[in-house]
């Protein structure tokens, strides 16, 4: 069993941002059997390199989906990405200054990610990015009138 199970209620509605979210808890499932175990220090640090790098892509698509589908609270939850990468970032560095892997830290992250932003932050932008996904594309026409 996993020690974080992806289930329906964390989808966002966008299959792109629901597959990020996937590929970090996949991170963090990898990431938690490691950090009791002995002489695994290059799996740990490839693990948080992992989570650091796609955390990042995640975050900047998101914000730019959010902006696209017009979600106005898009600044504040840009914030909150900014507040939740220090703590990514902070496990980073402890990782490769060769530190002990701080568990509260990891359980912060999970906490946060989980069950203040993914279930919580994210739910705010699914009605603006399922209509904005809905909605038509806009077609351009040529002068003839014929589309492209």
């Amino acid at each position: 069993m996993q020690f974080i199970e992806w289930t329906t209620e964390m989808s966002v509605g966008a299959e792109t941002l629901d597959g990020h979210h996937r590929m970090i808890i996949d991170c963090l499932n990898r990431l938690h059997p490691l950090l009791d175990a002995e002489g695994n220090d290059a799996e740990v640090k490839a693990v948080v390199a992992t989570l650091e790098d796609f955390v990042l892509v995640h975050f900047s698509e998101e914000e730019q989906e959010m902006k696209r589908a017009g979600y106005p609270d898009w600044r504040a939850h840009k914030e909150l990405h900014d507040r939740m990468y220090d703590v990514v970032f902070a496990l980073k560095s402890d990782v490769e200054r060769g530190d002990t892997v701080d568990g509260r830290r990891l359980f912060e992250l999970i906490e946060n990610w989980l069950v203040t932003h993914i279930l919580g932050e994210d739910r705010k932008y699914v009605p603006f990015v399922a209509t904005h996904a809905a909605a038509p594309l806009a077609q351009w026409k040529r002068s003839n009138g014929r589309e492209v």
